[in-house]
C-alpha cells in the first residue's frame, strides 16, 4: 500500500545499527488532510486496546504494517542502558506533554503490536521529544555520529523523538577484529602484523602490541 517499506543503517565502527520500518505519511492515502491530527488521534497517547488479537494494553508500532526493528550486530547501549546484539521489535508509548517510553521487544516478527507482550520486552528507556522540521513521511535518521555513539531520530510530521546508541569496547571489537584477520590469508604478510600492534599500541594496549609484534 501507500506505507513502503523502508530500511536505514549507520555504523558506529564495527557495529552495524540498522532500523527496517514501513513509513505512513501525513497524508492519507485517500487523501485526507492530517497535518495536526498525528499525534494524539492517529498515534494515539499512551496504551491503546485495538480490539484485535491477544494484545489489550498496546504501545505504538512506531511505524506501519509490520514489527518495526531495531537490529545491532554487537552488544550497545541505548541511552545508557545495555542491549544485546540481535533484532527487537521497536515500539513506543507516547505521551503529551512527557517524556515517551521507547521498547525494545524481543518479539521482532509479529505484525505491528497487536501480539505485543511486555514479558518479551528486552528494554525500556524514557526518551525526550520535540519539536522537527517537517517530515511529510515517517522517517528514521542518524542525526548526529561520532566514533563511539550515533544519535538516531523519529521524525514525523513535526515531531522527532531521539535516543542514542553507544559503543563502549571500541577498542576491543577492533583487537577481536584484527586476531580474526590475522588467522587467515592477512596473517601471512609480516606488514599485516606491524600495522596490528602499532593500532593496540596506539589504542593503549601494550600487551596486545608486543604479542603482535612478537
Amino acid at each position: 500500500g501507500d506505507n513502503q517499506q523502508s530500511t536505514v543503517t549507520q555504523h558506529i565502527g564495527l557495529v552495524a545499527v540498522t532500523i527496517d520500518y514501513h513509513s505512513p505519511d501525513v497524508h492519507a492515502p485517500n487523501g485526507d488532510d492530517r497535518p495536526g491530527k498525528i499525534w494524539g488521534e492517529l498515534v494515539p497517547y499512551g496504551l491503546t486496546n485495538h480490539g484485535f488479537r491477544t494484545c489489550t494494553e498496546c504501545p505504538w508500532r512506531a511505524g506501519a504494517n509490520e514489527n518495526t526493528t531495531f537490529t545491532v550486530s554487537h552488544d550497545v547501549k541505548v541511552n545508557g542502558q545495555p542491549l544485546k546484539a540481535g533484532s527487537y521489535g521497536l515500539h513506543m508509548i507516547p505521551a503529551k506533554d512527557e517524556d515517551w517510553t521507547l521498547i525494545f521487544s524481543k518479539d521482532h516478527t509479529s505484525w505491528g503490536s497487536f501480539f505485543y507482550d511486555p514479558s518479551k520486552d528486552a528494554l525500556r528507556v524514557k526518551v525526550k521529544p520535540s519539536k522537527s522540521e517537517y517530515h511529510e513521511y515517517l522517517t528514521y535518521e542518524f542525526t548526529e555520529r561520532k566514533p563511539d555513539q550515533a544519535t538516531v531520530a523519529l521524525k514525523w510530521e513535526d515531531v522527532q523523538i531521539p535516543w542514542t546508541v553507544s559503543v563502549d569496547n571500541q577498542t576491543d571489537l577492533y583487537i577481536a577484529r584484527i586476531r580474526e584477520e590475522l588467522h587467515n590469508n592477512n596473517g601471512f604478510r609480516w606488514q599485516n602484523w606491524v600495522a596490528a600492534a602499532n593500532y593496540a599500541l596506539q589504542a593503549k594496549r601494550p600487551n596486545d602490541a608486543l604479542e603482535f609484534a612478537d
